[in-house]
């Protein structure tokens, strides 16, 4: 399986948490590096805010990434978000699949991390 070049995701601590920002397209090549990144113990913190707004298209692979971590979350007490302001086909997916019903949506990271 070769690397997409298009998508890119990196690790950031904030006060609080950290964030996982990616940004491309989200789907079964790529999804496995983001659930890599999200299971990476740098990523490990009371709050985690997965940062979508750099990404142009996810599939229902990366939508699977992001239930697995909610789920992650709930186990181990811990806060989790996911910010997507300015990522309308991000939204629009997470609406259409009802999962914008029971995540933590949020516009930016800041909003749950300084």
């Amino acid at each position: 399986m070769s690397v997409n070049p298009l998508f890119q995701v990196r690790h950031e601590r904030r006060d609080g948490g950290v964030v996982v920002i990616a940004g491309g397209e989200v789907d079964l090549a790529t999804s496995p590096r983001l659930r890599e990144a999200l299971l990476d113990p740098e990523a490990r913190a009371p709050s985690v805010v997965l940062d979508l707004r750099e990404v142009t298209f996810i599939d229902s692979s990366g939508l699977g990434v992001i239930v697995g971590q909610q789920k992650r979350a709930k186990e181990h007490d811990e806060r989790f978000a996911v910010a997507v302001g300015g990522a309308a086909a991000v939204q629009r997916i997470l609406e259409l699949s009802g999962l914008a019903k029971v995540l933590d949506i949020i516009a930016d990271p800041s909003e749950r991390l300084n």
